[in-house]
């Protein structure tokens, strides 16, 4: 019996322009151990401006965290008095800050209190370094002067050069129910390696 529990990789050169001029100095992901060490040196450093927190696409490690981040960089930037100088965005491909309806009340209006701004629905297709501007598929267009990025999560290589065994993202193919690969009765996933529709946190791999 094999088991694949090989978890999600951060695929952040899926998006154009993300890790071409401005990565590492304007724009960040704090969902590597590199990235959230350069982050901290550039909330620092940061003097006021507009700090866009962007959700490439669903499914992500953590689904709560761009939002976590979005109260703590809020608390951060009072701390330092600079929030009356900063605009805080959250740019979602979600219809809502979260989807689950009584989180979804509450945390909105956490959001709205805080002046948080959401823009929802919006499907990053890329990023203007030089510019400083993030754009959707649909070419809405967001400015801003850090950018933290949550990047396109995947399922590890060796997923999808095994043939059969994962989805268009690298996931492992699933039943539901019982988490055997579908590809093989002798083959196994769980965690964040599978294409199960949760969201990919340690409370549901429990």
């Amino acid at each position: 019996v094999l088991i694949v529990a090989s978890g999600a990789d951060l695929l952040p050169e899926e998006t154009e322009g993300l890790t071409g001029p401005g990565w590492g100095e304007s724009a960040f992901t704090y969902y590597s151990v590199e990235g959230a060490a350069a982050l901290v040196k550039a909330m620092e450093s940061f003097e006021g401006g507009r700090l866009v927190v962007d959700i490439v696409e669903m499914p992500i490690k953590c689904p709560i965290a761009p939002l976590e981040f979005c109260f703590l960089a809020d608390w951060w930037l009072q701390k330092r008095g600079l929030r009356g100088k900063t605009e805080i965005v959250l740019a979602t491909p979600l219809d809502g800050a979260f989807t689950k309806p009584v989180a979804a009340k509450m945390l909105g209006e956490l959001l709205e209190k805080k002046k948080i701004l959401v823009e929802t629905e919006y499907a990053a297709g890329r990023v203007d370094g030089k510019a400083r501007k993030l754009y959707s598929w649909d070419e809405r267009e967001i400015a801003y002067d850090l950018l933290v990025s949550i990047p396109l999560h995947g399922g590890s290589p060796f997923v999808e050069s095994s043939e059969g065994l994962g989805d268009e993202l690298g996931f492992v193919n699933v039943d539901q129910n019982t988490l055997q690969a579908k590809v093989a009765a002798n083959v196994f996933a769980l965690g964040d390696a599978t294409n199960v529709p949760t969201s990919k946190a340690g409370a549901v791999a429990h």
